[in-house]
C-alpha cells in the first residue's frame, strides 16, 4: 500500500475512539484478519491515551496521528 494518513484532534478520551475507528478504516485494504484488527485497536487506544494522559495531565493539547 502506498498511502499515507495524518489526524490530529483534542487531547481528551473521547476521541480514543476516533482514533480507532481511523486507523482500522485506513489499514482496511491490508484485508487484516479480526485478531490483527483487535491488536491493533488496542495498541492506537494505548498510545492515545497514554498520550493524553501524560502529554497533557493538566491541560488541553492535540494529538497528531500519522499513519504509513
Amino acid at each position: 500500500m502506498d498511502n499515507e494518513m495524518t489526524l490530529t484532534f483534542l487531547a481528551i478520551g473521547e476521541n480514543e475512539q476516533l482514533a480507532r475507528m481511523a486507523i482500522t478504516s485506513f489499514i482496511t485494504p491490508l484485508d487484516p484478519t479480526i485478531d490483527q484488527l483487535s491488536e491493533i485497536k488496542t495498541i492506537v487506544s494505548e498510545a492515545v491515551s497514554n498520550a493524553i494522559i501524560h502529554a497533557y495531565p493538566n491541560e488541553r493539547g492535540q494529538v497528531v496521528l500519522n499513519a504509513l
